[in-house]
């Protein structure tokens, strides 16, 4: 066996660019030796240190935490560091966990808005309960705009919140523009939470007129008339900011004919 290894080589061996092997040795995590002309030749400590930096980056470990590591490289180091990457595993697999039993719903949800059976559009009244939402009120004069608004909630509850395979998505819109017969102008979005977490609002529990629409965007004006004219109807009293719920929207399919939207407000019978 060699003492020493050239660049090429640990590359080739490793399946690691030059440019990745310079690296290590900027931050110090390598120490290459220099042969009379001038080129890295890589000892057996070398290796040694790329296979335990592979096994470690292999499993989570950052590089600043591998640097630190093999600078006091003893077992009761291994130790702590193994065990603090068994808490960052725990952590992950309740977050995985979470997200299957929410795409588990999620998938059954859409499964049902493919049948006939949901394409029901007559305008009704529900019963819900107290629903915990994270919330930003942000005023949006354009239809279009509302998926930028939606970003910025989402990037600011990363944890909490996906965009793919999430139903639960919404935005208000208020009360008097609405009825007026005018549309695209929102002053909030929203999500509806699922599972227990932090949250900065609620929508109360009680009595929503409802109306589901499919299809189209260029639906839903349109709808929102047939929803308040049964509003007058029934005399229903409006107690909130009516609401769209975008069960299945442009971030499920580029089939517009395909979207689902609920239209929600809160009432109370006159």
């Amino acid at each position: 066996m060699k003492e020493y290894y050239k660049i090429g080589e640990i590359s080739d061996l490793y399946g690691i660019g030059t440019d990745s092997l310079r690296y290590y040795e900027e931050i110090g995590i390598l120490k290459p030796k220099r042969d009379d002309n001038g080129y890295r030749m890589y000892s057996i400590s070398d290796i040694r240190t790329l296979n335990i930096l592979r096994d470690l980056r292999s499993i989570g470990f950052s590089m600043k935490e591998i640097k630190a590591h093999l600078a006091h490289f003893n077992l009761a180091g291994t130790l702590s560091l193994f065990e603090q990457e068994l808490e960052h595993i725990d952590k992950k697999m309740d977050e995985l966990k979470r997200m299957r039993e929410q795409l588990s719903g999620r998938i059954e949800e859409i499964r049902y808005h493919m049948t006939p059976a949901s394409r029901e559009d007559a305008v009704c009244v529900r019963h819900f309960p107290e629903r915990k939402i994270l919330q930003l009120a942000e005023r949006v004069y354009r239809d279009e705009d509302l998926d930028f608004v939606i970003k910025k909630l989402q990037k600011e509850n990363e944890e909490q919140l996906y965009l793919i395979g999430n139903g639960n998505m919404g935005a208000t819109i208020p009360l008097d523009y609405i009825r007026s017969g005018s549309y695209g102008h929102f002053n909030s979005v929203f999500f509806i939470l699922e599972n227990a977490g932090e949250y900065d609002g609620v929508l109360p529990a009680g009595d929503y007129l409802c109306l589901t629409v499919s299809g189209s965007y260029s639906l839903v004006p349109g709808r929102w008339q047939d929803f308040f004219a049964e509003a007058e109807k029934q005399k229903l009293t409006p107690l909130s900011d009516p609401m769209e719920i975008y069960i299945i929207d442009n971030h499920d399919t580029s089939d517009e004919t395909e979207y689902v939207t609920q239209l929600q407000m809160q009432v109370k019978r006159q």
